[in-house]
């Protein structure tokens, strides 16, 4: 359920984008970060610091993107949350006795910390992984919407796409295309970084399990 919970917020930016538009999508999860946020705050005395990075730059990056009418910033913001969490936890190898794993797991779980190094080096080439894959799909999205744009039709480019209709431009495809490409990010944003998270937690899981059994033999 904890899982289900960190994800809300873009569970409800895929809900809402899909009926309202792209930037409702981006209201709506800023208000849902910030519920979550508070949440954290008032059931355990604390902000969670990954909550709170996650709030800044959503409303750094998605406040300019509602503010200049433009996705990309929004859509980058997933490949710099990323790589900040890479930077931090790759870190916290070298910093402290405790990697950032340890210090969130270790009261839970007792590791080698060769093994809670090890894990580190893990999430961190993940988080990475998922960085590069959403600069893919933002690169293919932001790029077929610059072409579309740029094909002499005559429309404001602060529209949004994903709520216009296409068969009102004589460059009827492209418009589809630009429409498919943001759509797919947002498909990835939701089901490609929750999978692939969700693929880290299992394999997690099996190395934790192997080095438990290796213990008790």
């Amino acid at each position: 359920m904890k899982f289900l919970f960190d994800f809300g917020p873009i569970i409800l930016f895929f809900v809402i984008y899909k009926y309202f538009g792209l930037y409702s999508a981006i209201y709506a999860m800023i208000a849902a970060t910030f519920v979550q946020l508070m949440y954290a705050r008032l059931s355990t005395g604390k902000f969670v610091t990954s909550q709170v990075l996650t709030f800044i730059l959503l409303i750094v990056f998605g406040g300019i993107s509602i503010a200049l009418r433009d996705p990309a910033f929004v859509m980058w913001k997933v490949s710099v949350l990323y790589v900040i969490f890479a930077l931090a936890l790759i870190g916290s190898n070298y910093v402290g006795s405790k990697t950032l794993l340890e210090r969130m797991m270790g009261k839970e779980l007792e590791l080698p910390r060769a093994i809670w190094v090890r894990l580190t080096w893990f999430w961190s080439f993940g988080f990475i992984a998922i960085a590069i894959i959403n600069a893919y799909f933002v690169n293919i999205a932001l790029s077929t919407r610059q072409q579309f744009f740029d094909s002499g039709i005559a429309l404001d480019p602060k529209i949004d796409l994903s709520n216009f209709d296409c068969s009102q431009v004589l460059v009827e495809n492209l418009c589809l295309i630009a429409q498919k490409s943001e759509s797919t990010w947002v498909n990835f944003k939701l089901f490609g970084t929750l999978g692939l998270t969700l693929v880290l937690i299992v394999i997690t899981v099996l190395l934790i399990s192997k080095n438990i059994k290796e213990k008790q033999t």
